[in-house]
């Protein structure tokens, strides 16, 4: 129990990720979601930012955000098939991360209030 709150994963999304990462996740679709970043902010406004993904499921945003630029990606979600889904796409994609990209994927609730307070003042931008 965290926080006063009893956290039981009923459905992974994570089975669905990785299958999306393995079977759908191509070089087009990571164009797309950085497009749709691109929505948020312009493209500069991403340039040595630390971008903090809350949830990153796939970790699709987090890799986009290190293709826009950001010099530090950081990415947790609660669900550890997530995290596993994410870690295979980071290795799908190695070829293409620039040589100087920072990226920290672990599993990690957004409840946890030492978690928050551990990334606190740490993102210059926050997605979820």
């Amino acid at each position: 129990m965290e926080g006063g709150f009893e956290m039981k994963i009923t459905f992974s999304f994570g089975k669905n990720w990785k299958n999306y990462v393995k079977n759908v996740v191509d070089e087009r679709v990571i164009q797309e979601a950085k497009e749709s970043l691109l929505k948020y902010l312009p493209e500069g406004g991403f340039k040595d930012k630390t971008f903090i993904d809350v949830g990153c499921g796939s970790g699709l945003f987090s890799l986009s955000a290190i293709l826009l630029g950001c010099k530090h990606v950081i990415s947790f979600d609660i669900d550890p098939t997530s995290i596993e889904a994410s870690l295979l796409l980071k290795e799908k994609f190695s070829h293409i991360l620039p040589s100087n990209y920072s990226w920290d994927i672990f599993q990690g609730n957004i409840l946890d209030g030492s978690l928050v307070e551990s990334l606190k003042e740490k993102g210059d931008i926050v997605y979820s």
